[in-house]
């Protein structure tokens, strides 16, 4: 099992800019990627077998959608190679929490094998 306790993750609708060929990375993630890379202690090597994923959040506002948040935490984490790839995550767990010690909780554990099906 892998915790992380990262700043608060921007929405997906902020993850890029442009579209089609010009579509790129937009300066609003790239600065949060690169603040919770200094909270995110690299594995010897990627995770490359299925894994769960169970993110806590701080609520900011009450028009906020939970899910919008959990694209920028499976990218950061590839990006950072704590994980192969992130179509590896099998079961993904969200909620609001008030009770935390960072803006964002990540638990990061590999599948329990039978559990998928």
């Amino acid at each position: 099992m892998m915790k992380f306790q990262l700043p608060y993750p921007p929405s997906g609708w902020e993850l890029y800019r442009g579209w089609g060929k010009t579509r790129s990375l937009s300066s609003v993630y790239k600065k949060w990627r690169t603040d919770a890379g200094y909270f995110i202690k690299v594995p010897e090597k990627p995770i490359d077998k299925p894994f769960s994923l169970a993110i806590a959040l701080k609520r900011q506002n009450m028009r906020q959608d939970l899910d919008n948040r959990s694209k920028a935490i499976l990218d950061c984490l590839q990006h950072y190679q704590v994980i192969k790839n992130d179509n590896l995550c099998e079961r993904l767990t969200m909620c609001w929490s008030e009770d935390l010690p960072a803006e964002c909780v990540v638990i990061l554990q590999i599948a329990e094998e039978g559990l998928a099906a």
